[in-house]
């Protein structure tokens, strides 16, 4: 099967990682700690977080790149969600990867400085968009998890804000993006996310206010931001500050989600006090509404590069992984489009199913996470190959979901392209072939017969293959020999390897 170079590299440099595991003993990362009743504005209190099990055990979630910028879909040399920025850029007052962008406005919709990104909000309708279906797409996609955009860097609002006049409700597509999308998606049984990007909206619409388009204009700085302009650069102010931390905390209190993603955005220092006084809010009101209590609070933020301490929240990478087991369950978000884009512009190629799951299980094998994006139309419809991709990834899980769902890492994560995973609770191991292999038998190395004992092994099948599976073991390698043909699925092959007592895990039983 066809790979990317990067992920044959990723591949190629997969090491063994031997490590006896106790599972009845918590990672000092994963122990609930004692004697702290509510999260305090701190990072030494924040510290006291396990991430809930419900998300360990989901393994992928879907969300979206939707908003006003869905209007133009236009990427230029950049990323199409981004266009709120790009257009205002120019030869003096701007970045070389905006200029096409920029260049396209102007042809299409004339000088920014009259025809303005707000100009493309009653543009912004929706007026396709169904809940119902799109959670029906994510339950068929085999998703445990729907992260819905809040708002993006354009600051433009998907719910129903008291805090400004720019948001879905008052304008656009005069509907609670947000909330419809949030009643649907828990009565499928999901789980329910939020994506908020706003942290970064004055210095996103810096070419708006250098240039001296319709930034200046008073009525509209709410959407653009009130930033302090310093000669060419420009920072938030504490009106933005605070503007940030008010609406954070509304869509935290409205909706209740269960996992409040943040991009880079809120990394820096000008940020600090008000992102902790948020986790912090965040944590407390997991213990309000019953999912969980101090020292782990039932819902999960993310954070990236060292926005927070390790441990005080999830780590997420941003079309990255991990390169080895970690200690606490860590996310990966990415997008069906290669690249820097991840919103809808028409024509564009997304991923194969095959990139995504063989991703999908590298992923899970290190204890992580996947939340893969998605762009609708500016109507909220999914187009063809969106749906297609998502139902391929659906059909895949519905056979081999047993190999992802609930699941941890072994001793290690892997070999070659291979992949492990075990259950939770029962002495059951998974090597996922990411490939067919070429000849009749797999060879895994990290269960020969000086680590394991072949009395151990009970039985090996091929998930949705019937009947047990030939096998051999020396001191190099246990030798599966292969069906004859392949299932009837054509992605990743998980074997199943029942055993007595599965080898570096001890006390599994107790494991939850």
């Amino acid at each position: 099967m066809r790979k990317s170079k990067s992920y044959s590299a990723l591949l190629a440099c997969a090491i063994l990682l031997p490590i006896s595991v106790d599972s009845s003993k918590a990672s000092p990362v994963d122990a609930p700690p004692q004697g702290q009743a509510r999260y305090t504005d701190s990072y030494e209190s924040l510290k006291n977080y396990t991430a809930p099990e419900w998300f360990e055990d989901a393994k992928i979630g879907f969300w979206v790149h939707w908003g006003v910028y869905s209007v133009p879909a236009f990427k230029g040399d950049h990323a199409a969600e981004w266009y709120g920025r790009w257009m205002y850029a120019t030869g003096q007052n701007g970045e070389k990867r905006g200029l096409a962008t920029n260049r396209h406005h102007e042809e299409t919709y004339g000088n920014p400085a009259v025809f303005g990104y707000k100009d493309f909000i009653p543009m912004f309708k929706a007026e396709k968009f169904d809940a119902k279906e799109w959670a029906d797409l994510c339950v068929r996609g085999g998703a445990k998890f729907f992260c819905m955009m809040g708002a993006h860097h354009d600051n433009f609002a998907l719910w129903n804000t008291k805090f400004s006049r720019f948001n879905s409700v008052q304008m656009g597509p005069k509907r609670d993006l947000v909330g419809e999308i949030e009643k649907a998606v828990r009565a499928r049984g999901l789980k329910f996310g939020v994506s908020n990007h706003s942290g970064w909206n004055p210095v996103f619409f810096q070419y708006n206010f250098l240039n001296k388009a319709d930034a200046m204009d008073p009525q509209w700085q709410d959407l653009y931001g009130n930033p302090v302009i310093e000669g060419k650069k420009v920072r938030a102010s504490e009106r933005d500050l605070n503007r940030w931390l008010e609406r954070t905390k509304e869509l935290c209190d409205l909706y209740k989600p269960d996992l409040y993603y943040f991009d880079w955005d809120i990394n820096g220092a000008d940020f600090e006090s008000r992102r902790i006084e948020f986790a912090a809010h965040y944590y407390n009101k997991g213990i309000e509404w019953g999912v969980g209590r101090a020292g782990a609070p039932g819902v999960v933020m993310t954070y990236k590069n060292k926005a927070f301490p390790a441990g005080s929240a999830v780590f997420d990478h941003e079309r990255g992984k991990e390169n080895k087991i970690s200690p606490m369950v860590w996310q990966t978000d990415d997008s069906i489009f290669d690249g820097h884009n991840w919103s809808y512009v028409e024509n564009t190629p997304i991923k194969p199913a095959n990139t995504i799951i063989d991703g999908l299980v590298d992923i899970v094998s290190k204890r992580g996470v996947l939340m893969l994006s998605f762009g609708p139309k500016a109507d909220g419809t999914f187009p063809d190959d969106q749906k297609h991709l998502m139902l391929a990834i659906g059909d895949w899980l519905k056979i081999n979901g047993e190999a992802i769902y609930a699941t941890r890492p072994w001793i290690t994560f892997g070999e070659g392209s291979i992949r492990f995973t075990r259950d939770k609770s029962k002495p059951v191991l998974y090597a996922t072939l990411l490939d067919w292999p070429k000849d009749k038998a797999v060879n895994i190395q990290a269960l020969n017969s000086t680590v394991v004992d072949k009395s151990e092994i009970q039985s090996i099948t091929m998930v949705g293959v019937t009947g047990e599976l030939e096998w051999e073991q020396d001191a190099t390698a246990l030798k599966v020999t292969m069906p004859s043909k392949k299932p009837g699925y054509d992605h990743a092959f998980p074997l199943k390897i029942v055993f007595k007592t599965l080898p570096g895990i001890k006390n599994q039983t107790q494991e939850k």
